[in-house]
């Protein structure tokens, strides 16, 4: 199974409309894989938050290992679907980065009050998967998340987001000449 797109959304319906990934077809896609590795490749600035963790799950309840190979960035819903990689190998010069749930939103006060609740338990459940899976403090984490925090390879490895700097396989020799 290979998957091109970057964005991330809930349905197959939005992903006609705005482009990207839809959870509801790949989270059944992975949940009928009966394979022993599953190399996840990630290039993705996010996208819809209860999509990235209706994947993240589904990847969660496979029996196969799964390896997460961050080849650009694993930015918003996507670095939190990489967690549920048994092993994170980040490609040099690729980053994760971590943020503070947003949306739009309109209405009355109520409304936006009820909105504005809604984004405190989002943010709390990102901090709480972040800290359980980096082993970081959680003051720490909501601090990088409300400051949007980009991280290099290194800065990832260091902070427990991913395991591994990704290493080129040696290249096989392009020419013979006998």
């Amino acid at each position: 199974m290979k998957r091109e797109s970057i964005f991330i959304v809930a349905t197959e319906a939005d992903a006609s409309w705005w482009g990207g990934v839809a959870a509801d077809t790949l989270v059944k896609e992975i949940r009928a894989l009966k394979v022993d590795t599953i190399h996840l490749r990630i290039n993705s600035h996010g996208g819809d938050v209860f999509a990235g963790r209706a994947i993240e799950q589904a990847l969660r309840e496979s029996n196969a290992k799964i390896i997460a190979h961050i080849d650009g960035y694993a930015a918003s819903a996507a670095s939190f679907i990489m967690m549920a990689a048994d092993e994170i190998e980040i490609a040099p010069g690729a980053f994760v980065m971590i943020h503070n749930a947003w949306t739009i939103a309109m209405g009355n006060a109520a409304d936006i009050s009820k909105t504005v609740a809604l984004l405190e338990k989002i943010d709390l459940s990102i901090v709480e998967s972040y800290t359980k899976f980096t082993g970081q403090k959680a003051e720490t984490v909501a601090e990088w998340m409300a400051a949007e925090t980009w991280f290099s390879a290194q800065e990832a490895i260091d902070s427990g987001f991913a395991h591994s700097i990704a290493e080129s396989p040696a290249k096989a020799s392009a020419h013979a000449w006998n």
